[in-house]
């Protein structure tokens, strides 16, 4: 790690040599020895005889500023930061739009927690080259350690607006929203522990844990304390608990309460009709998923219910235009394939009902693959599941 950050420094420092060094008078001529033996020195990695060459050849041409932001390369790579600065800040004084100056400047300051010295250095870095990654991240560092989490929160923003999936931005841009979720969560705590929002936080909270029983009960709660019995989100969230567990009479029941506050709430007006669909009361379940994609036509998941609906009433030709519009959609989900070879199937059509079973196949096998690679752990919202516990229970029922 340490020979991949010298050779990232070493990258930065600026040839001099092309620079104005005529040997015009003995000093500038011993002036270009000296910057010679400090690249030479740099390339041998001995960055401390480095810094002594530059110094001396800035004795005797200390208006060249690449040879100030060299030495101030070689100091920051020997971690003598407050040296480097002064050496940075020598560098963008004789030439302000040197690339590279503000980018280490701002790296020297953040180097010594001077966060608030890093900002403006940073800022500039960005206004010169809009494509220097780093400079997006770590201002938003200064920020964060700043406690200023909205202004490196909209740093982020707009960095993924610049490098759209990257990883780094990402990872970034989440940890800092969870800071101002955790702040805000802080503050409701303190402000009411007993009220009904904070009720509905922890057991938001249980639920991406999976801890189903204590979020019910956060959420009941949350019910009994509320100051408005037609407050939307609270009877969707608990039937949300329910749904997951797969107890479908209580998830019904509250997905219901929540459609008499909500009637726009696409998401419970579609798990209401999946609660349904795997209660196997299924005239009520197609009332419900077609209300649901007329709310929302592309709603994958009701989409893809329909197809299944359709599947176990005898009708594979319609059940297909869902299960297209499923695959469209997400061509990566495995069980979407596995359902049209079903209709395939039912349809007579081999070679189409194979091709789709390959498909499923291959897909399968590549989602075993990631599943045995090391990674981060998912929470997932309520909204980002696509299907219940009980989703691989289904597809058995359709053979």
């Amino acid at each position: 790690m340490m020979q991949k950050t010298l050779k990232l420094l070493t990258a930065f420092i600026v040839l001099i040599f092309p620079i104005s060094l005529g040997a015009q008078t003995p000093a500038d001529e011993q002036a270009g020895q000296h910057f010679q033996a400090a690249r030479q020195a740099e390339q041998a990695r001995d960055f401390e005889k480095a810094a002594s060459e530059y110094r001396e050849a800035l004795k005797l041409r200390p208006e060249v500023a690449e040879g100030w932001f060299n030495l101030g390369i070689d100091l920051y790579a020997l971690k003598r930061d407050d040296e480097a600065i002064a050496a940075f800040q020598q560098a963008l004084k004789r030439k302000p739009g040197l690339v590279g100056g503000n980018f280490f400047l701002g790296m020297a300051y953040l180097r010594m927690n001077q966060y608030q010295k890093a900002v403006g250095p940073f800022k500039k870095a960005i206004a010169e080259n809009p494509k220097e990654l780093k400079a997006y991240i770590n201002l938003s560092v200064a920020h964060a350690e700043l406690g200023e989490e909205s202004d490196a929160a909209a740093v982020l923003e707009k960095a993924n607006q610049v490098f759209p999936h990257n990883i780094e931005v990402l990872y970034n841009r989440g940890r800092i929203y969870t800071r101002l979720m955790e702040e805000s969560y802080r503050e409701m705590a303190d402000l009411n522990p007993d009220s009904y929002r904070f009720h509905q936080v922890m057991g938001d909270s249980y639920e991406v844990r999976g801890d189903y029983f204590r979020a019910q009960q956060e959420y009941l709660k949350a019910l009994e304390v509320s100051p408005d019995p037609y407050l939307p989100d609270l009877h969707y969230s608990l039937g949300n608990s329910y749904w997951m567990e797969g107890k479908w009479e209580l998830a019904a029941e509250q997905f219901q309460r929540e459609l008499a506050i909500t009637l726009e709430n696409y998401m419970a007006t579609w798990k209401l009709g999946n609660t349904y669909l795997f209660g196997r009361r299924y005239d009520e379940a197609r009332t419900y998923l077609e209300k649901a994609l007329k709310q929302k036509p592309d709603l994958e998941q009701a989409n893809r219910d329909m197809g299944k609906l359709c599947l176990h009433e005898g009708e594979p030709e319609k059940a297909l235009i869902y299960l297209r519009k499923v695959a469209q959609i997400d061509p990566q989900e495995a069980a979407t394939h596995y359902l049209m070879a079903q209709a395939y199937r039912k349809l007579g059509k081999q070679d189409e009902m194979q091709s789709e079973l390959d498909v499923f196949q291959k897909l399968t096998n590549q989602q075993a693959q990631r599943a045995k690679r090391p990674g981060p752990e998912v929470l997932g919202g309520t909204e980002s599941i696509k299907e219940s516990p009980a989703e691989e229970q289904s597809l058995d029922d359709l053979k």
